[in-house]
């Protein structure tokens, strides 16, 4: 991963991306990407927007008054961002959005899909296109529309708040994907467990350990996912303030974080369902190896009780004494013989009778 500022300028109705390095950086640009940067990279941001950049030590620190705070004119928040859902494995990284002037600064040390995403959708569509409803792009006959209609035909351009609440958009899109992914997960398992108990065969040891491996790992994620709604749930209110003290703020901003916060909050408890779902899961796995355990040892116990008749017998006359009648008797072996099946087979039919077998 090369260190890298991406720079993002207005280019007529778009924003024009421009890797840069040091005091390359154009004036100009609204949006600073620092992706793993160098200490020339920082300092050069420093100059540049008359700010101290937080370390990589600093992003890691948990406290609320680390990650959000304003600091010479300008606003500091950290959350944790998942990263690599497309390669299987996710996970999350700390991201630090600084606001100052009319310029967005993001810090980061991994590589979020959801960045790529947003910026991919910045430098194609514009503000006021990108978050117009279907009924707003529906042609009508009267003058406010036509005025609207005449209006969006030529955007504006980007602004840092508008790209800072796109790209938290983004971020929250991109955890509710990961929860629907551990959510599948989570069904796939379910099954796994059921259909597990409905075969005759009973389950294997290593089948057990695949799944609680499964549930350990999506419980993991789960968990979490909720440290990083935790952080955005309390960076949703430190924007708004910051955006409300702003004057003049567009009129959209507001509605946008709103949005924003239901969609953490509804996400916030889709986690909960998922915690619980997580620990039913185990709770019922761990059931079924003490039921697979209890019948393994059921099958010995009763192995064990069909098998003592004959051994009490083969015990009786394997004694050496001198006087024991049957010894002498002609028909004295086979009869031992045929009371050890008989003595076998009735405690087996009388065990399937109890259905114990």
């Amino acid at each position: 991963m090369a260190p890298m500022i991406e720079a993002y300028t207005p280019s007529g109705r778009f924003m024009r991306p421009r890797s840069v390095q040091g005091d390359a950086i154009p004036t100009e640009a609204i949006w600073l990407d620092l992706l793993n940067p160098t200490a020339d990279d920082v300092s050069a941001v420093e100059r540049l927007c008359g700010i101290d950049v937080p370390t990589r030590e600093e992003m890691d620190e948990i406290e609320v008054s680390s990650r959000l705070h304003s600091e010479d004119g300008a606003d500091f928040m950290t959350a944790s961002v998942v990263f690599g859902l497309d390669s299987g494995k996710p996970s999350f990284a700390p991201v630090t959005f600084i606001r100052t002037g009319d310029r967005l600064i993001t810090l980061r040390y991994s590589e979020p899909k959801s960045f790529a995403i947003y910026a991919a959708k910045l430098c194609r569509e514009t503000p006021s296109t990108a978050h117009m409803s279907p009924e707003d792009a529906q042609p009508t006959h009267t003058a406010k529309t036509a005025k609207t209609a005449k209006t969006a035909s030529h955007p504006g351009t980007p602004t840092a708040d508008s790209i800072l609440i796109g790209l938290l958009e983004t971020v929250v899109d991109r955890v509710a994907d990961l929860l629907e992914s551990i959510s599948a997960d989570l069904d796939r398992i379910g099954d796994d467990i059921f259909s597990s108990s409905a075969r005759k065969k009973p389950t294997g040891t290593a089948d057990f350990k695949s799944l609680l491996r499964r549930i350990g790992a999506a419980g993991d994620l789960t968990s979490r996912v909720r440290e990083s709604l935790a952080t955005l749930d309390r960076l949703l209110p430190f924007l708004q303030l910051v955006l409300d003290g702003r004057k003049p703020s567009s009129r959209d901003t507001r509605p946008r974080v709103k949005a924003m916060s239901r969609d953490v909050h509804s996400l916030n408890d889709f986690v909960s369902f998922l915690s619980n779902k997580t620990t039913f899961l185990l709770d019922t796995t761990v059931g079924m190896i003490s039921i697979e355990q209890n019948a393994i040892i059921k099958i010995f116990s009763v192995a064990a009780v069909a098998f003592l008749p004959p051994t009490l017998i083969a015990s009786i006359y394997g004694m050496n004494f001198t006087h024991m009648p049957e010894l002498g008797w002609t028909f004295g072996y086979p009869l031992a013989l045929a009371a050890m099946v008989v003595s076998a087979v009735v405690p087996m039919i009388l065990f399937r009778y109890k259905n114990w077998l």
